[in-house]
C-alpha cells in the first residue's frame, strides 16, 4: 500500500509533511494556498481475497484516493471479481464461469468525486464507434432508500462485512446484528448478511446491495487510511455516511495511519440505519 505525496518512519508514522503553500496578496498579506493534496493506494485491497480465489467468492479491489485537506475527495475501486448487477449476489464464480464469458456479468468499476456523485463503470468498455468509450455503459449509483419506507426495512438491514476474525475479535457485530434484527438465525450468526474481503463492501452498499458495514477490530490496532479513504468517498457520494463508533467523521490528513481513538468503522446508508447502527454500537460496547 502507497501513500504517495508523504514520507515515513519504518513504523509507518509520518515523518516529513508537505504544508500547505500560502501566496502574497499585492498588499503583502497571505492568502491560503493549495490544498495539502495526498494520493493512496492500495494495488490488492483484500489481499487474502485474491488468494481465496474466484471460484471461492475471493473479492479484492485496487483502491485510489485523492485527500484534501484530511478529506478523501476522490475515490476509485477497481472490482474484478463483483457482479455487474447489484441484484446479483453470487460473488463466487460458477463452476462454467470463465473470463471469456463473464465479461459483460462479472467486474466493474465503482468511482465517486466529491459533490459529482458515485458511478459504475464496466470493467470492459463496450464497443463503440467513438474514439473514446471509456465512460460507455456508466450508470449512477445510489445507498438504499434510508428513510424508513423504502423496500428495505430496518429490520432486514443486510450487513456486508469481513471474512477474517480479525474485523470483530469479541463478536460484537454479530451482538449489533442481533440487536437492529432481534434475533440470529439457527447457527448463531447473523440473519442477513454477506461476508467479504476488501472496499468492495462499500461498493455493495453503495449500490444498494447492503445497508451497514462494521468493522471492531482490538483496540490496539490502528487504521491504515488506505483501507477506508476510497469507500469513504463512494459511500458518501451514493448518499450514505461512513463515520467512527462515536459518530464521528474520520480524519485522513494525520498521515499513513488513522487516530489511535478510532475504534472501529462504521458506514451505512444514513437516516434510520445509521441511527440504529450507532445506538446497537452503545448497547454492545
Amino acid at each position: 500500500s502507497i501513500d504517495l505525496g508523504q514520507t515515513y518512519q519504518p513504523n509507518g508514522e509520518l515523518y516529513e509533511h508537505i504544508l500547505k503553500e500560502e501566496s502574497k496578496n499585492d498588499d503583502n498579506t497571505s492568502s491560503p494556498g493549495r490544498p495539502l493534496r495526498t494520493w493512496c493506494l492500495d494495488p490488492i485491497d483484500g489481499t487474502r481475497g485474491f488468494l481465496r480465489g474466484k471460484r471461492e467468492g475471493g473479492q479484492y479491489c485496487i483502491a485510489l484516493a485523492l485527500i484534501e485537506d484530511g478529506v478523501p475527495v476522490l475515490g476509485i475501486l477497481g472490482c474484478p471479481n463483483l457482479p455487474v448487477s447489484p441484484m446479483d449476489t453470487n460473488y463466487a464464480w460458477s463452476d462454467d464461469e470463465t473470463s471469456e464469458n463473464n465479461v459483460d456479468t462479472r467486474g466493474c468499476i465503482i468511482v465517486a468525486s466529491k459533490n459529482g456523485g458515485c458511478y459504475q463503470l464496466p470493467l470492459y468498455p463496450l464497443k463503440d464507434d467513438e474514439d473514446d468509450s471509456s465512460t460507455l455503459g456508466s450508470t449512477r449509483i445510489h445507498v438504499t432508500q434510508n428513510d424508513g419506507e423504502g423496500k428495505v426495512p430496518l429490520s432486514q438491514a443486510r450487513f456486508c462485512i469481513g471474512v477474517e476474525k480479525y474485523s470483530d475479535p469479541d463478536g460484537k457485530i454479530s451482538s449489533i446484528a442481533e440487536s437492529i434484527h432481534g434475533t440470529l438465525d439457527s447457527d448463531g450468526d447473523i440473519m442477513y448478511s454477506a461476508r467479504m474481503d476488501s472496499q468492495v463492501k462499500y461498493g455493495v452498499l453503495a449500490r444498494g446491495g447492503a445497508e451497514i458495514f462494521a468493522r471492531l477490530p482490538k483496540k490496539s490496532y490502528v487504521e491504515w487510511i488506505w483501507d477506508h479513504a476510497p469507500g469513504r468517498v463512494v459511500i458518501e457520494e451514493a448518499g450514505g455516511a461512513q463515520i467512527d463508533t462515536k459518530g464521528n467523521l474520520i480524519n485522513y490528513g494525520l498521515g499513513a495511519k488513522m487516530d489511535e481513538t478510532v475504534d472501529g468503522i462504521l458506514a451505512s446508508p444514513g437516516g434510520v440505519f445509521q441511527n440504529a447502527l450507532i445506538e446497537a454500537v452503545k448497547e454492545n460496547a
